[in-house]
């Protein structure tokens, strides 16, 4: 699920839907994913240096403030159809399809299998705003450091990333959490308060610095409060993934227990219907399950910490940002390395998260996001599960960055759907080859090289199949086998 924890609208300027001709000129449905079209900050707060006890308590009011209205945001956003865009109802899907070529074929799948159902979408979304709305509330009241320094709350995954198939039934949400300290680079990189240490590409340490060693004298009675991030580090002074994740579920387990209970289980009552919510754990996610008679959503909340993007060379990030896709801030997640070399590669790690930048860079593609929902898809029924949605979407990073390199973005707008497909599929094929999908920003990080290579090859196989499906103009009605599990295929032939 979350692309910040397990692998996921733009922002500010250039931040709104892909421009262009619609794909149904193109013979294909509706192209953008949801509601969560355009960046949806809750909340925003620029982190401020603890230098007194006057600048805490006038950052904690200002928090607070912006915090409150919370609830304020998400109810409208929940209700207003409009933010659904291309999103579609149910009535709009034809009876019977009229299916002559490739292009139709993939329109009609589309609407059927791979399209949002805006009917689903304002369900699951009401329910997701109440009780997230309510749980981050008690979790302010259950934790003084949660109530200070919980600063932003974002969409994260395929639903920020506009690229949610099928089912609106899991959400990813990021949650940074702030440090009482200054997170910019000190002149002297070593005065920091916090070291950014590059550990394996994609990954970093971080090392407190003498500021954020201080924090149980420095800071009054405020140190009450912080000491929690104080206790976040192990005996180098490195903040530990671990113990800050515990933290966090620790909060989050607390204020469950302030909702009421339906049988054993929190509940939630949404329009009358009471919700029952359970909770798992999976890498850094805390993951809310929330069920009801014939309903089931599962909601990933992420931890993480931010610093300011000009830090990012600190982290090793090779591939230069683009002036459009700068961002003020980019993420660290609490994921372990498990590629490194050493114990503490591991319990020290924090995976790098500059999914605000990479949003921006596939801004204005066209009917790239509908190619990637289509191989997403493909994906899904072939049951490769090796093949995380990030690394798919990485091949695309990959492909967009080397076809602006060339100066030739436009394939993006002016191929049809087919072409698309099959350019990408065969990109596809060609990773798996080598066994090889750099990860974007340092090449030298191999997402997919811990795969086990039985699974590549069983992958490649599958691929490979469906290409010689598409090769074949007289027998493309096939591809609906490889796009569809066995229960809608059974369904769709009959229509074909």
């Amino acid at each position: 699920m979350n692309g910040g924890g397990n692998n996921g609208e733009g922002r500010g300027n250039g931040g709104g839907r892909d421009n262009g001709p619609s794909w149904w000129q193109y013979g294909a449905a509706a192209a953008a994913l949801t509601a969560t079209a355009g960046t949806i900050y809750y909340l925003t707060r620029q982190p401020q240096p603890v230098e007194s006890d006057t600048t805490v308590a006038q950052s904690k009011q200002q928090r607070q403030g912006v915090l409150s209205t919370l609830g304020d945001l998400l109810e409208p956003l929940a209700n207003n159809s409009t933010k659904m865009e291309d999103a579609i109802s149910r009535s709009s899907v034809p009876v019977s399809p009229n299916i002559t070529n490739l292009n139709a074929l993939l329109a009609d799948i589309y609407v059927r299998y791979i399209a949002l159902k805006r009917e689903d979408f304002r369900l699951h979304y009401r329910v997701f705003t109440e009780v997230f709305s309510q749980i981050h509330n008690n979790m302010k009241e259950v934790d003084k450091y949660y109530n200070r320094y919980s600063s932003n709350v974002q969409f994260a995954g395929s639903h920020y990333d506009r690229l949610r198939i099928k089912k609106p039934d899991e959400f990813d949400v990021d949650i940074v959490i702030d440090l009482p300290v200054n997170l910019r680079r000190d002149s002297n990189v070593n005065e920091s308060d916090i070291i950014i240490e590059p550990n394996f590409p994609g990954f970093v340490q971080l090392r407190a610095g003498v500021q954020y060693q201080k924090l149980l004298v420095r800071d009054g009675l405020d140190c009450l409060i912080n000491r929690t991030a104080h206790e976040w580090l192990d005996e180098k002074n490195y903040i530990l993934r671990s113990k800050f994740t515990n933290w966090f579920k620790s909060v989050g387990n607390r204020a469950l227990n302030l909702f009421p209970k339906r049988g054993y289980l929190p509940a939630c009552c949404v329009d009358g219907v009471s919700y029952s919510i359970r909770t798992s754990e999976s890498g850094p996610a805390w993951t809310l399950i929330i069920e009801a008679p014939n309903f089931k959503l599962d909601v990933d909340l992420v931890p993480a910490l931010r610093f300011p993007e000009d830090r990012c060379l600190e982290a090793n990030v090779i591939r230069p940002i683009p002036p459009e896709c700068r961002r003020e801030y980019w993420m660290v997640v609490p994921k372990p390395n498990k590629g490194g070399n050493t114990i503490h590669d591991e319990k020290r790690s924090w995976r790098i998260a500059l999914q605000d930048q990479e949003k921006q860079f596939l801004n204005n593609t066209y009917q790239l996001r509908q190619t990637i929902r289509f191989l997403k898809k493909f994906r899904d029924s072939q049951n490769m599960n090796g093949i995380a949605s990030y690394y798919i979407k990485t091949l695309f990073l990959l492909e967009c960055a080397e076809l602006q390199e060339k100066n030739e973005s436009h394939i993006w707008q002016t191929s049809d759907m087919a072409t698309l497909f099959k350019r990408m599929l065969r990109k596809f094929y060609m990773a798996l080859e080598k066994k090889e999908i750099p990860y974007f920003w340092n090449r030298r990080h191999n997402l997919i090289g811990s795969v086990n290579q039985s699974l590549i090859n069983e992958y490649k196989t599958k691929v490979q199949q469906l290409l010689s499906v598409l090769d074949d103009s007289y027998n493309y009605k096939q591809v609906a086998k490889y796009l569809l599990d066995d229960n809608e295929y059974n369904e769709y032939r009959f229509l074909l």
